[in-house]
């Protein structure tokens, strides 16, 4: 029964963790499109250059391998 459990446990964390690269990939896109966006200011109102910057800043602290082991702890 213990091993039933402990099986069961593991596939809940192998789910999680695709979960987490799943997202952690999504906003690696969503950091690059940000990128974009600050690397052409041109193109884009100055609203949105603004908000570019700041999703990129906030990105990168959800990115950061540190960050990440806060939210998991």
């Amino acid at each position: 029964m213990t091993e039933n459990f402990q099986l069961e446990n593991l596939k809940k964390l192998h789910k999680a963790q695709d979960t987490i690269i799943a997202l952690r990939c999504k906003m690696a896109g969503l950091k690059g499109k940000c990128m974009a966006v600050i690397e052409w200011p041109d193109m884009y109102t100055p609203e949105e250059v603004k908000w570019a910057k700041e999703m990129e800043a906030e990105i990168d602290e959800m990115l950061s391998p540190n960050q990440l082991n806060q939210l998991l702890a």
